[in-house]
This record gives structure tokens, sequence and C-alpha cells, in this order.
């Protein structure tokens, strides 16, 4: 293994290690306190912004409840999907078809359609009331 794939490894597992602890203490923080923070664009405005739901359907998905986490929203499943499928390129960059499927997620076509998506997500559930 070459230093720059060494290193590459070693500053995923700092991340995901780094992303464990924080779940682990949100987890600890709500099931003490039973509190979620609430969305200040809501709170300002009325309006459900794109992560409005998330930290519930998060926790829905923490504990395997996907049917819950989609109907909380919608959004947030496809989005730790797509993160997956960033960190899986970044950290097995040697893997040509994770490099192919990487390429095409990070091209400037597919971050202006993720850009969209959020939009129009944004959109439909302040019209829909979703």
């Amino acid at each position: 293994m070459n230093p720059a794939s060494r290193q590459r490894i070693i500053r995923a597992v700092a991340a995901l290690s780094a992303a464990t602890a924080l779940i682990m203490l949100y987890l600890a923080a709500v099931r003490i306190t039973g509190i979620m923070p609430r969305c200040l664009f809501k709170l300002a405005t009325g309006w459900s912004c794109p992560g409005c739901g998330s930290q519930r359907a998060f926790n829905a998905v923490i504990h395997g409840n996907l049917r819950d986490a989609f109907e909380v929203n919608m959004l947030l499943p496809v989005g730790l999907a797509y993160l997956c499928l960033l960190g899986a390129g970044y950290m097995l960059p040697g893997n040509k078809r994770i490099q192919a499927v990487y390429t095409r997620a990070t091209s400037p076509k597919a971050l202006i359609a993720v850009a969209a998506v959020i939009a129009g997500w944004t959109v439909i559930r302040n019209i829909l009331g979703i």
C-alpha cells in the first residue's frame, strides 16, 4: 500500500470515528433530555426547510426503520445514500467501478441536479404541506 492510500484510509477512519462519536452523543442527548433542537428557519418563517424532520428521520434510519424515515423527510435517506457513495469513492480510489460512479455523481451536471432536487423538495413540501 502506498503512503497516499494509507493516509487516505487513516483520514477516512478518523472521519468515521468522529461521525460515530457525534451520533452517539446526539442519541445520548436525545435519550436523556427527550428534546430535539427546533429548526430555526421554520421558527422564523413558518416554512419547512429541506432538512426539516431530518433529526427524526435520522433517528429512524439509525434504528433501522426506513419507512418512518421516508415519512418524516423523504430526502434524508436518499441523501445519506448519496453521501455513502461519495465516501466510498473517496476511500476506494483504486476501484474502477466505484470511481466511475463517483465521477458521475460529482460531475457539474450531477451537482446541479442535486441542488435542483433540494430546491424542488423545499417547494413541493411547502405547497403540499409534507
